[in-house]
């Protein structure tokens, strides 16, 4: 890339420089996702990991590392995954109490 001009090499930098912003954040994004899939299975505090995972997805789409559409997509499917564990979670509970025999 011949970059002979000052204001193309400016540019550059600036756009190296927002690339590794953009791909950190898409990373620490997808590292509280997992967390918030791993809090399903794990017990731990779901709803403070969703709720986490969420606000960054927000952040990254209000600062224009995410179109807004992708990040409506990726919080959806996140919390279509946490109500489907939540209720595969009251389903099994309600089968262990009715299995129990009542005195």
């Amino acid at each position: 890339m011949a970059l002979r001009h000052k204001s193309a090499q400016k540019r550059h930098r600036q756009s190296l420089k927002r690339r590794m912003i953009n791909r950190s954040r898409k990373s620490t994004i997808k590292t509280f996702t997992k967390k918030a899939l791993a809090a399903i299975t794990n017990g731990e505090d779901l709803n403070a990991a969703q709720s986490k995972a969420e606000s960054l997805i927000d952040k990254a789409a209000k600062g224009s590392t995410l179109h807004k559409n992708t990040a409506a997509r990726k919080k959806s499917r996140l919390a279509k995954a946490i109500n489907k564990a939540k209720a595969a979670q009251d389903s099994a509970a309600q089968t262990q109490s009715a299995a129990q025999p009542q005195s």
